[in-house]
């Protein structure tokens, strides 16, 4: 039996006991306000819109600081895209997952919590003779062992992203400076930007730089990356992640899904809020929906479905498929109106999948087709995340350009099928499944975020400019891990400090 409360949010699946909505998580605090209606009229220092990573960040810097601070969230617990669930004793991470060193604003979080020494591994070789990569691209399957075939991966996501002969660096010197630095050409960003991946794959078929067989994995994991069709995903990107994990296919999968907490994403967020709500200068409102800012006279109000709060400062962590739901006035500028109504591109499914094979353990799945080569799939890629204690194997699967009218709760039977699709191996063994739908969050919809062909060099500047009193941090628009958790830590700091250094230069008197 679970101590943690239980979320809204989140649905398991089995054919024994149906359908269930709702989740037990540590990020779901209660209770679900920390102050009375009475103390609305009181102003604070700063309101932070949104509890994931850059709100939480942002929220603890301030507080730490000396300022009073009002955090309000639309769900009924913390952490925004990314959240652990808990059943029948076993964590699932619903969103945001895996953690590396080589990110420098969340393993700074992670050793300052002490939580270095707490980490577990997704990948393994429990198994040896089941230790494998396969997959099922345009109706022909490939199987290869882990170690050959990272090999071949390592060696073909080089060539595939070598678009200039010096492995992208010209094009992307400094992973966390895409836009504006020293060694940035304006020139050759436009036009890897308005680039689609399908396009480069277009290109690399046609120069013969990759084997089809290695376009058979590379492929799926472009969608599995991205949430979408490769004809919808900027190479720009791509080529920006491959710089992070210096043009390494084998570095890049370590950053990306080998390491993850022990205790959860949820047990991280709360050393967050924890930190922040032990100072003494945290107020908090959880199932707040924000409906509209007012910056006015020096002050600014946000009004919600609870009622209106004020202060001098404005954090918006809102992510940028949901943005336009908030009114603001001033209004926003024209541009920044436009990239919230073009929406990212990450529209992905994330579903951990049970099954009383112990062997998917050491499996790995992908599966794409093409367009004309046979039914679009939902998912794309699958591999054994974790053994249960009875025994059990967690498979967590994604797909890619997936629909919000689509989504399991409609029918769960139908992921069985997804995964058979993948590979008909995973049929039998099946018992059941845990899901989020970010797809069709209305706080999200969508998962992490990526962006198509043109959206990078069009809007980015944009969306990292304050307005008026108002912040905006959110992963969507970092420097440096954008659409990572280590993002939205990046800029939850910088808002933060921004907001101190102006607060400490006011007078004591004038200060709310």
């Amino acid at each position: 039996m679970s101590s943690f409360a239980t979320s809204k949010e989140g649905y398991t699946w089995s054919p024994e006991k149906g359908l269930q909505a709702g989740l037990a998580t540590e990020g779901a605090i209660r209770p679900l306000s920390s102050f009375a209606a009475a103390q609305s009229s009181k102003p604070f220092d700063t309101i932070v819109i949104g509890a994931g990573y850059a709100g939480l960040t942002a929220a603890r810097d301030l507080t730490l600081a000396g300022q009073k601070v009002l955090l309000l969230e639309a769900r009924d617990r913390i952490g925004g895209r990314t959240w652990t669930a808990q059943v029948d004793g076993e964590k699932y991470e619903m969103g945001g997952t895996w953690v590396h060193w080589t990110m420098g604003y969340i393993w700074r979080e992670i050793t300052r919590y002490g939580l270095e020494r707490k980490l577990k591994i997704t990948p393994n070789e429990l198994y040896p003779d089941y230790a494998f990569n396969r997959t099922n691209f345009n109706g022909t399957i490939f199987t290869e062992s882990f170690k050959p075939n990272f090999e071949m991966c390592e060696n073909a996501f080089k060539r595939f992203v070598d678009v200039d002969g010096q492995l992208g660096a010209t094009v992307v010197a400094i992973p966390t400076q895409v836009m504006d630095g020293p060694l940035v050409d304006p020139e050759l960003v436009d036009k890897y930007d308005r680039m689609s991946i399908a396009d480069r794959i277009a290109e690399v078929r046609a120069k013969n730089i990759c084997s089809e067989r290695e376009l058979a994995y590379l492929i799926p994991w472009f969608v599995l990356s991205w949430g979408a069709r490769p004809e919808n995903a900027s190479m720009l990107e791509l080529i920006k992640w491959a710089r992070h994990g210096e043009n390494s296919f084998g570095m890049l999968a370590s950053i990306l899904w080998f390491y993850k907490f022990a205790d959860g994403q949820s047990h991280f967020a709360k050393s967050f809020f924890d930190e922040a709500f032990e100072s003494g200068n945290l107020c908090y409102s959880l199932e707040t929906v924000v409906t509209k800012v007012e910056d006015r006279h020096g002050s600014v109000e946000v009004f919600t479905n609870k009622g209106s709060y004020k202060a001098a400062k404005v954090v918006c962590t809102l992510p940028s498929n949901v943005a336009a739901k908030v009114q603001f006035s001033p209004p926003l500028s024209p541009l920044r109106q436009e990239a919230f109504s073009q929406k990212h591109v990450g529209q992905g499914h994330k579903i951990h999948s049970l099954f009383s094979k112990p062997e998917f353990r050491s499996g790995v799945w992908n599966a794409w087709n093409e367009p004309g080569h046979g039914e679009t799939l939902e998912l794309a890629a699958a591999f054994g995340d974790q053994t249960l204690k009875d025994g059990r194997v967690s498979v967590v699967s994604f797909g890619g350009g997936n629909s919000a009218q689509n989504v399991p709760s409609q029918d769960p039977t139908k992921i069985k099928r997804w995964l058979t699709q993948v590979d008909p191996e995973l049929e039998q063994p099946y018992l059941g499944s845990i899901w989020h739908e970010w797809i069709a969050d209305p706080y999200a919809e969508g998962h992490w975020c990526m962006w198509g062909p043109g959206h990078y060099t069009k809007y980015f500047r944009e969306l990292q400019k304050p307005h008026g009193n108002i912040e905006w941090a959110s992963a969507d628009w970092a420097d440096g891990w954008k659409s990572f958790i280590d993002g939205a830590i990046e800029q939850g700091g910088k808002a933060a400090y921004r907001i101190t250094k102006e607060w400490r230069r006011r007078p004591q008197q004038s200060r709310l």
